[in-house]
């Protein structure tokens, strides 16, 4: 019967009661007061599809090229697209203060369930005929205008690292303040704290890979504490459990439980595995099996129902575990008798369930509800009142953010203050490190004289002065990103508008800009000798902070509009490279492209440099230091005939206007000034407006939930002869004896497969084995004198509380610590592990790590090719046939990993891991850490069965599992129990029905094991391991490690030790232990796999490939159309060295490419090939690099092409050196230079823990090669201290070897600009009078016959402009080696650092 005004059980909240802090039940009761209002809900005829799209494939660089067609096909194509029905017809009510259990297999549906109820609707359609009524609200208005009532709460563990745990709790609290008038934010964070076991942990940092933090299972238990504090009346928990001991689980139900009875709240939550304690928390519970609901009502008459039906509940079974085995054909019990009268199909099911009586008046109690809450939208200005008949919008709208938009944005600044004072380290850094780098540009300028020789230099220095200020906030686009899913998860709790943060970041920002730019421009100004006066500093100093701002806002808003990271690096980048080149020194506004001047109207840097240059020179004159001509023929007429050297000289004059010199040069007028300022604003207005409307509008690109990829032409399943193997390709057996044939043919597949096995008889066995590591609070012990043994054929579960040391001891056993003390005896059949014992070894870690790009049989294919010993190649992959068929994974053999959403779900990841281990042939031992956690009680079922039958085909199995039912408990032949410390409480048999164990505890003053409890969960709550009851306070006092050793199954244990080792050396004395080679496969073997498979991953990531060449090619593109046909004057000339400058921020887009993922692939190197020894570091390096040499390789050639072309470099050729050896030698070093970036960021990042501190460093190693580098100061002006770092810079070479090649042996014609007007004092012509000069100085006269108005070039070929910039053309193919020397230096330190750094050092056992 369907109970329509159920309550909670009683019992349950007083015991919940009885075991909270005082402080819990008031928090409960204070969190909501009398005006939230109470949401119940109800749907019915509930249809929910998506559609299939065409390109469910793994992209690949070729399938990109492809897809703009593709498109265009697909939008001409007309017909409807293929419909895919996810939930149908699904009837449900639930009045406010219950709770409704989802259960179901993963795939069934439940994540699609709560996702529509919670209005979550991204990448599904909810079909127009369904009705669900939010007790008066349509359902369309409640997530229009009252989303904050409703929220979904997937596995987001993603905080701020900086905040404390409690910090992260009281912020939360602090948006609810409407709602907790009684207690303080910290309060109400604390308590909660308490309640979910965190309150050691509350003083401590979140943390992530930066910064040291909360451990993994504390960061989850503090995300369900955030989103529990957010109080939505309709809450939907997607197996939020995953990852929580069942202690926590329990815990956190009740605190549910609680929190639903007092503010009178709807929960719907679905849970993989659920205890019966849990279970019974719940009012309703619904089942679902292939999209198909088949049942809907109370907790109570669940099983009951399918028992009715004809099913058989097996002992000890949780009700939900039978409730879920039902839509399992292979795991469900039919009553004999009812073969075949109960349903098999999941229609069948459905249909059965409507036509049950309960469905019936499941169905009449919707009506009643609907009528009277009938569904209609509420008005705005007027809602009817009393008797929740309609609900009022003001109070909805109240309860969705509590609190008004000030106090939002003031909230959101504390919390930023928070983040800085609990991580201010990298902003004192940054200040420090912009002040450095202004003391070394200020120490090259140093105390610029004030004459015109300066002037070049002045307009440099201002350049790259506002450069560095500009580029400052870059980091910006990071951060937006590394807070952006934060930010958008709390808005999805209604704590904050997303702009409200967006204003907190921007205000919180100011200091730290003040203080960087006040340091960096203080110093640099002063210690160069700008101009000396107070309005000017002040006009500079407002002048480069307006322009920080500016770049600031504009770098937030290309953050905000964009949808995913990579759609932001490169506009970033490119419009960098555009604002640099375009600001109007590099390329002044006389010698831009004509139809790209527009570049320059858009442009912050540009109206900044202007007002500077304007400040600097506007109503200065300056001494001429340097006249034409000059020497003792011209010594007589004083400053007549002569001219200032210096573009804006009059003839005859000594005084250079500081105005002429930028009017004529640069283009710049005095009367912009202001004017500047005014855009700057007006810019800095435009894009924070921009970027907050943004920030508030336009979400971050989401999953629309798990798909699962293939190769294009793989989705086809490869079938054997049995028919019964065709039944893989559906992703459900159809009936009960196909499935029964199909797990017997896997047990026949294991019998007749015995011998392709790997035959083990040695018993690996431990003794006394200790484990200490070193903390701040001295040593701390892990392990404490552990004993045991693991037999071949037999299956061995490693126990314990959270933080017993279950895992610490697998890594200990398995070889795999790498920091700490280790002693004690560890042998395998009477021998010390060898360097050969870990890839004789299979372990299963908690952790799915694979490489994404791969396809399952690939990843399978690698280790069986890499680890199997003593086997052809042909035998290997055939193996990895049966494997697949031991997994049941052959329906998605050919499916891509993937990354959660859009690849393998959790399920078939745990699997795999398995799998990979298995096709190793491990023929030792096989570990596994965890290998049911997260998974569904069928799908741990079967893992556990297979575990089951591999150690009845002799495989040797240790396992560490936490708190399995009492099915799985009955799986496992021996039990090791630790408790806290690391201290053994049992060893030894379970027997049947766990009678041995619970014999053992029981004699030694244990309370009695009842009939239905699970013996595992029993074993841990009387040792102390779960806190679940005040019956078991008895228990607790009872010292069980000191019980256990005094025990006299402790000493048969040592007796069966000493016997293992006895009978092991008497065998092993006179025998080698062959096949002890540290890796299975050579090392040639090694390279050509690990070379196949990083070739496979490159090509199938066209995002990292496409962003490489597009930013490359982009960036070489845009500076060679920028210098366009370069015109051959002085001022060309000195853009090309511009050009050749620009061309090194390539450096700064590869190397930010490069870190990431090398760290990236290192850490899954690390984490399971490097451990289970499938191929060398050596290997792994050497792979890595070759494999970026190639790319960069190519993209090279597109760097060439679209540089040297478009620049017009090309034209220019003599004899003496071609125009064929001009472009080999541009490429050559081109090339050099592509592959010197790659190979440093290499060996900067390779050891390096974290991607963002190597990309700084490299980063600041651009910067001092690009400021020694010549362009900006030459090496003849550098300060003799500097110029070691002129000859150490590899960027000297790059741009003295680029520039020789394009410029060498070329005449040069001045520009009508450049050209030095000159009056001879007497009646001569101007070759007569210049020719003195010009044959002791160079240069020429453009009319020699003329006698007035002489027009004197200073420089006649280039390579006197060269040579003045410090570069010879007669080693112009020196620079190339000298790059080449580079290279292979960066990939020596590459080597070296690794072998440094990361590979472990080898530690011996004391025992040993």
């Amino acid at each position: 019967m369907v109970q329509r005004n159920s309550s909670p059980d009683t019992d349950n909240k007083e015991r919940w009661t009885e075991h909270s802090s005082p402080s819990n039940g008031e928090l409960l009761e204070k969190r909501w007061d009398e005006q939230t209002p109470a949401l119940g809900l109800s749907f019915r005829n509930l249809h929910v599809h998506g559609f299939n799209t065409a390109d469910q494939y793994q992209q690949t660089v070729a399938s990109y090229l492809l897809k703009l067609p593709r498109l265009v096909v697909s939008l001409l194509r007309k017909g409807p697209k293929e419909s895919v029905q996810i939930l149908q017809d699904f009837n449900g009510i639930l009045r406010n203060g219950e709770m409704l259990l989802v259960l179901g297999r993963p795939g069934s549906g439940c994540t699609t369930f709560l996702k529509t109820l919670a209005g979550n609707t991204h990448g599904i359609n909810i079909h127009p005929s369904s009705q669900i009524n939010y007790q008066g609200v349509s359902y369309q208005q409640m997530h229009q205008d009252f989303k904050g009532q409703s929220i979904y709460l997937a596995e987001l563990d993603v905080h701020f690292p900086e905040l404390t745990l409690g910090q992260t709790l009281a912020f939360a609290a602090g948006t609810r303040t409407g709602r907790s008038r009684d207690n303080t934010p910290y309060d109400i964070g604390h308590n909660l704290a308490s309640s979910f076991n965190l309150d050691r942990a509350f003083d401590t940092r979140i943390g992530n890979g930066m910064i040291r933090g909360v451990s993994g299972g504390e960061r989850k238990r503090t995300s369900i504490a955030e989103a529990f504090i957010s109080g939505s009346q309709i809450q939907c928990w997607d197996n939020s459990t995953r990852g929580l001991d069942s202690s926590t689980a329990l815990s956190f139900i009740k605190l549910l439980r609680s929190s639903t009875n007092a503010s009178k709240s709807t929960v719907v939550m679905s849970i993989y595995q659920a205890s019966e304690p849990m279970y019974k928390h719940f009012d309703k519970v619904t089942l679902l099996y292939e999209g198909r609901q088949i049942y809907y009502g109370h907790v109570s008459s669940a099983a009951e129902y399918f028992i009715g039906l004809g099913f058989v509940r097996p002992s000890r079974a949780t009700t939900a575990d039978f409730l879920t085995s039902i839509t399992h054909p292979a795991e469900r019990i039919v009553k004999n008798g009812y073969e075949m009268r109960v349903p098999r199909l999941p229609d069948e099911f459905a249909s059965l369930w409507r036509r049950s009586e309960q469905a019936k008046l499941l169905l009449e109690d919707i009506h009643l509800f609907n009528t009277r809450y009938p569904p209609k939208t509420v008005s705005i200005q007027n809602g009817l009142k009393g008797d929740f008949r309609t609900i009022e919008k003001s109070s909805l709208q109240s309860s969705t953010f509590p609190i008004p938009i000030y106090l939002q944005i003031a909230i959101c600044i504390k919390r930023e203050l928070l983040r800085l004072r609990n991580n201010y380290p990298p902003v004192v850094a940054g200040v420090v490190g912009n002040t450095i780098v202004a003391v070394i540009l200020g120490s090259i300028f140093y105390q610029l004289e004030e004459n015109t020789g300066s002037f070049e230099q002045r307009a440099m220095l201002i350049f790259f002065a506002i450069m560095m200020n500009a580029l400052t906030p870059a980091f910006e686009v990071l951060t937006i990103w590394a807070q952006r899913p934060i930010v958008e998860k709390h808005n999805q709790y209604t704590f904050y508008h997303p702009f409200a943060d967006a204003c907190a970041s921007v205000l919180c920002d100011l200091p730290n800009k003040i203080i960087t730019s006040v340091t960096f421009n203080s110093v640099l100004y002063f210690m160069t000798n700008l101009r000396k006066s107070a309005p000017a500093f002040f006009i500079f100093y407002f002048f480069s902070l307006v322009t920080i701002l500016s770049m600031s806002m504009f770098f937030r808003m290309v953050g905000s509009l964009s949808r995913t990271s990579e759609q932001t690096m490169a506009p970033v980048s490119i419009m960098i490279l555009i604002y640099v080149t375009y600001a109007g020194y590099v390329i002044p506004l006389d010698h831009m492209t004509n139809w790209l001047q527009w570049l320059r109207w858009i442009n912050p840097i540009a109206y900044a440099y202007e007002s500077l240059m304007i400040n600097e020179f506007d109503h200065r004159e300056f001494f001429c230091s340097s006249l034409v001509p000059t020497g003792s023929p011209y010594s007589q007429n004083g400053m007549e005939g002569k001219v200032c050297a210096v573009v804006g000289a009059l003839s005859g004059e000594q005084l250079v206007r500081g105005s002429a010199y930028i009017k004529l040069k640069y283009g710049f007028t005095s009367t912009h000034l202001w004017r500047n300022l005014i855009i700057l604003f007006a810019m800095t207005i435009i894009f924070g407006a921009v970027h907050l409307l943004a920030a508030e509008y336009i979400p971050a690109a989401r999953s629309k939930g798990e798909i699962l990829l293939f190769r294009r032409g793989k989705t086809t399943v490869k079938t054997v002869k049995d028919d019964v193997e065709k039944v893989v390709v559906s992703s459900f057996p159809k009936d009960t004896s196909l499935a029964i044939a199909k797990r017997e043919s896997n047990d026949d597949t294991l019998r007749t497969g015995k011998s392709s096995l790997a035959t083990q008889s040695e018993v690996f066995l431990w003794h006394k084995v200790n484990y200490e590591i070193k903390s701040k609070r001295g040593v701390k012990k892990i392990l404490s004198e552990v004993d045991g043994w693991v037999k071949p054929g037999t299956l061995t579960a490693l126990m314990g509380a959270t933080g017993a040391g279950k895992t610490s001891l697998l890594d200990v056993l398995a070889d795999r610590v790498s920091i700490g003390i280790v002693s004690g005896e560890i042998y395998v059949g009477g021998r010390p592990r060898d360097k050969s014992f870990q890839r004789k070894t299979g372990y299963v870690q908690q952790d799915d790590i694979h490489l994404a790009t791969a396809t399952v049989r690939e990843a399978l294919e690698f280790s069986a090719l890499l680890r199997q010993s003593n086997e052809t190649a042909a035998d290997r992959l055939k193996y990895v046939d049966t494997v697949l068929n031991m997994l049941d994974m052959e329906a998605y053999s050919n499916a891509i990993v993937g990354v959660p959403g859009e690849g393998l779900n959790v399920d078939q990841r745990k699997r795999l891991t398995i799998a990979v281990e298995m096709v190793a042939k491990p023929e030792l031992l096989l570990f596994l850490d965890e290998p049911t956690s997260g998974l569904d009680s069928q799908t741990a079922w079967s893992i556990c069965m297979l575990l089951r039958k591999l150690a009845d085909n002799g495989q040797a199995i240790l396992c560490t599992i936490h708190q399995p039912s009492s099915q799985l408990f009955q799986i496992f032949d021996r039990l090791l129990l630790l408790g806290n410390g690391g201290s053994t409480l049992y060893f030894g048999d379970i027997g049947r029905d766990a009678s041995t164990v619970i014999n053992y505890f029981t004699k030694n003053r244990a309370i009695t094991c009842g009939p239905d409890e699970n013996p595992a969960e029993w074993v841990l709550n009387v040792t102390g391991g779960i806190s679940s009851g005040p019956t078991l306070n008895d228990c607790f006092d009872l010292d069980w490690p000191e019980i256990w050793r005094n025990s006299r199954e402790k000493e048969e244990i040592q007796r069966h030790i000493a016997e293992f080792k006895l009978s092991a050396f008497q065998t092993t004395s006179a025998q080698t232990n062959p096949g002890d080679e540290e890796y299975a496969a050579s090392f040639t073997q090694q390279v050509v796999a690990a070379l196949r498979r990083i070739f496979q991953e490159y090509w199938r990531d066209p995002v990292y490939l496409y962003s490489k060449v597009a930013l490359c090619a982009g960036v070489a593109l845009c500076t060679g159309i920028s210098f366009y046909m370069t015109r051959l004057d002085i001022q060309g000339l000195r853009n090309i060295f511009f050009s050749a400058f620009v061309l090194t921020q390539l450096f700064s887009t590869v190397d930010q490419q490069i870190i990431p993922r090398l760290i990236a692939e290192r850490g899954l190197f690390e984490a399971r090939e490097r451990r289970s020894k499938t191929y060398s570091w050596v290997v792994f390096l050497t792979t890595n690099i070759v494999v970026e040499i190639f790319w960069q390789t190519l993209t090279s050639v597109l760097v060439y092409v679209a540089w040297y072309y478009p620049t017009g470099l090309w034209r220019n050729g003599d004899v003496n050196f071609t125009v064929s050896e001009r472009g080999a030698l541009t490429f050559v070093i081109l090339w050099l230079f592509c592959l010197f970036i790659s190979t440093f960021s290499q060996a900067v990042s390779v050891g390096m823990e974290h991607a963002e501190t190597a990309v700084q460093i490299a980063t600041l190693f651009f910067y001092l090669c690009l400021i020694f580098c010549g362009v900006i100061v030459t090496p003849a002006d550098l300060p003799r201290f500097w110029i070691f770092m002129y000859r150490v810079s590899p960027l000297t070479y790059f741009i003295g070897g680029i520039v020789t090649a394009g410029l060498a042996n070329t005449s040069i014609t001045c520009s009508s600009i450049e050209m030095l007007r000159i009056h001879p004092p007497t009646a001569i012509t101007c070759g007569q009078y210049m020719a003195a000069y010009i044959q002791s100085a160079g240069g020429y006269i453009s009319n020699p016959i003329d006698s007035s108005d002489c027009m004197y070039c200073p420089i006649s070929d280039t390579n006197t402009f060269l040579a003045i910039n410090g570069i010879n053309i007669e080693n112009r193919w020196r620079n190339a080696a000298f790059l080449l020397v580079y290279v292979v230096i960066n990939i020596v330190a590459t080597f070296t650092i690794y072998w440094a750094v990361r590979v472990p050092r080898v530690k011996r056992d004391p025992s040993s």
